[in-house]
């Protein structure tokens, strides 16, 4: 039971970095949110985790009543609009609001988006249906209901790590005055976020 918990983590993790559209999503969101930044990546890994459950339960349980596919499809797309819409938000933060170098912490608004970002995200293609897929092929429930528990925590613990080292990098050297730099990231995380959503609008509407 546990080797299936572990390959559920290890499969999940995977995934989650492999995913640009991830990174770019909480990349801007994680330098906004500096100390507390590992809050917004635990609440999209939530969020994402949510989102895989429910587009699952639905293709098991609904497949002939359900248009899971037609879900899955225009789901893509939001994400590609949220995308875009995060990196403009910081880009109105860094740049509107007369506030060009110090972060502003929102941390509490910034990690409701995050929540509702990884709810679609996880709603969003078949990638994440074929990550929990091998459950289906185990002994035992008891050992499927381990690997999907590890595939959740999996997803949720690499999401904490990554927005957790990003928001301490954007903490030192907030801290340390490097104002530019500080601006440099941020612009570069909130143009990568609007690149990729340009690109994820893209590729979903040529399939």
């Amino acid at each position: 039971m546990i080797i299936y918990f572990i390959t559920g983590i290890a499969a999940s993790s995977l995934h989650v970095v492999s995913g640009p559209d991830h990174i770019a999503a909480l990349t801007p969101l994680a330098i906004e949110g500096k100390n507390k930044s590992w809050f917004i990546g635990f609440a999209w890994g939530i969020g994402h985790t949510l989102g895989v459950f429910i587009i699952g339960l639905l293709s098991v349980l609904f497949r002939d009543l359900i248009p899971v596919d037609t879900i899955s499809e225009y789901s893509e797309q939001i994400v590609g609009i949220l995308l875009i819409i995060i990196g403009l938000w910081i880009f109105y933060r860094i740049f509107v609001s007369g506030r060009h170098h110090r972060v502003i912490k929102r941390t509490g608004n910034d990690a409701i988006t995050a929540l509702g970002i990884g709810v679609i995200h996880g709603l969003a293609g078949v990638s994440h249906l074929i990550g929990i897929l091998p459950s289906l092929a185990l002994p035992t429930k008891l050992d499927a209901v381990s690997y999907i528990l590890g595939f959740g925590t999996g997803t949720v613990f690499t999401m904490v790590l990554y927005t957790s080292i990003m928001g301490l990098i954007t903490s030192r050297v907030e801290s340390a005055n490097y104002d530019r730099l500080l601006l440099g990231i941020r612009i570069a995380g909130s143009s990568a976020a609007v690149l990729v959503g340009i690109f994820w609008i893209y590729q979903a509407g040529i399939h």
